[in-house]
């Protein structure tokens, strides 16, 4: 594998532009995370770290229904940031997580200029890529794994690019991919075969499988078992999700559920990889091949991924996310003629103001919902209603589904619907213990354990609410508590 020159240091000015270009990459994160984000997943994990919280505290109310676990493979952010809860709350802690995937995206994208010798600037280009559907769909393991397999392939490049045993980058792969693997299982998978391709097109294949093989040593053992496990499913009948590839999805899926999200949050993303893809063919003998050869497994990889696998929901991996960062470092962009990278830049622009104009929107549409979970629930059991369905107004995606939970992950106490009875989560039922997920029939054996429901829509309260009075309104939002 041919290799590039060290990368130069950064000039000051170049640096003081990466800082404030970070700078405010960091604050349309946070307004974008900030109040009542749309993302379908992230009330039901925020609500998982409050109720750790709670475990750790030792409530008696929540330890009636729910256990703490560490499960391998799936949920390192919410014991990542167990500390930020305990001090602060679950919402808060998943707000911050959310920022610090969003923050860790041009990071990684950055180490890979670094190793390559690629302008700082560049980064721009994939910022878009960081409002992926992991992002979306509120997945915070997934969305923090991403950057994470990211910056693991980084550091393995760099440490193929040096002599000698390379100690310290060896031990820094083995904490990277370590993490995530913690964070999400399939992501690491991602980072195996990513790997595994750089190492066999290497030169010097035999310190490049030696490199790797440290490197990926102590989270293999960890995840063996589990690995084993998963993939037995695959072959074992259960009321698991069944196995299913899902050809067409991997090229429409995207487009026919991106709407108000923005539809340059897909086209934007393939036009600017397309562009740096016919670059680097142009100028391939002048480009080092070492990204080539990972932007090829990591897009193979995305085409023959199925759409479900041994039970879980392989989007993560079949979303060319990994690929598409990749794809920024094939070819110097000064290579590309200007007026073309301006262009680039303006679609860029176009679907980071599309991003902007949904969060917007979608605030707007829920407002409410944070004054009601200012004060806390009663004691008992409380949940969510919705009376408008699962989806935001004009979108796909079940945005309504764990909206409620931020109730549980601001105030505490004993929630529900936020995966307590998967086998995978840190939080879980306890054996013999369960409570009702989806309310939508609201029949009295549904709502006999909840003591207080919060509810969204404006349309009349059925009958099977007769028991619970109002004690709050704010929006389209109301407090409902027993009589």
């Amino acid at each position: 594998m041919s290799r590039v020159p060290l990368a130069a240091s950064a000039s000051p000015r170049e640096s003081w532009k990466t800082v404030l270009l970070l700078g405010a990459w960091g604050c349309f994160a946070a307004w974008c995370v900030s109040g009542i984000p749309p993302a379908v997943d992230l009330p039901a994990h925020a609500a998982q770290m409050q109720t750790l919280a709670e475990l750790v505290r030792g409530n008696s109310q929540v330890s009636a229904y729910y256990e703490a676990h560490f499960p391998l493979g799936y949920g390192l952010p919410i014991w990542l940031f167990l500390p930020v809860t305990l001090l602060t709350n679950g919402a808060f802690a998943a707000r911050l997580a959310a920022w610090t995937a969003l923050m860790l995206f041009p990071v990684a994208h950055l180490a890979f200029t670094r190793v390559l010798h690629r302008p700082a600037w560049t980064v721009v280009f994939g910022l878009p890529l960081a409002f992926n559907i992991s992002y979306w769909y509120g997945f915070l393991p997934s969305l923090f794994s991403l950057p994470l397999a990211l910056l693991s392939l980084a550091l393995y490049l760099h440490a193929l690019r040096g002599s000698g045993r390379a100690v310290g980058a060896v031990v820094g792969l083995a904490l990277l991919s370590t993490a995530t693997m913690l964070s999400h299982l399939v992501a690491f998978g991602a980072l195996g075969v990513g790997m595994a391709a750089l190492a066999l097109a290497s030169d010097d294949r035999r310190r490049a499988i030696g490199l790797a093989a440290a490197g990926l040593a102590l989270p293999l053992a960890l995840c063996a078992t589990r690995v084993v496990a998963l993939a037995s499913r695959a072959v074992t009948p259960g009321n698991h999700m069944a196995s299913d590839y899902g050809w067409g999805s991997h090229f429409n899926w995207l487009l026919r559920n991106y709407r108000p999200e923005g539809r340059l949050a897909v086209i934007g993303p393939v036009l600017v990889t397309l562009v740096f893809v016919v670059a680097y063919l142009r100028h391939r003998r002048e480009e080092p091949r070492a990204p080539w050869v990972l932007f090829l497994a990591l897009g193979a990889l995305f085409l023959v991924t199925p759409k479900a696998l041994s039970g879980a929901w392989l989007i993560h991996v079949r979303l060319p996310v990994l690929a598409g960062l990749v794809a920024l470092v094939l070819v110097d962009p000064a290579r590309i003629d200007r007026r073309l990278r301006a262009l680039l830049l303006l679609v860029v622009v176009a679907s980071l103001a599309e991003t902007a104009r949904y969060h917007w929107r979608f605030k707007q549409e829920v407002a409410g919902l944070e004054t009601l979970v200012a004060s806390p629930p009663p004691p008992g059991v409380h949940g969510y209603v919705s009376l408008v369905g699962n989806r935001a107004r004009g979108s796909r995606l079940v945005y309504l589904e764990h909206l409620g939970q931020w109730w549980t992950a601001t105030q505490g106490g004993v929630g529900h619907h936020f995966f307590a009875d998967a086998d995978h989560q840190p939080v879980r039922f306890r054996p013999g213990q369960s409570l009702p997920q989806w309310m939508d029939a609201g029949s009295p054996e549904q709502l006999a354990p909840f003591s207080a429901l919060l509810v969204y829509g404006e349309a009349p309260l059925p009958g099977t609410l007769a028991g619970f009075e109002e004690t709050g309104r704010a929006g389209s939002w109301r407090r409902l508590e027993r009589r």
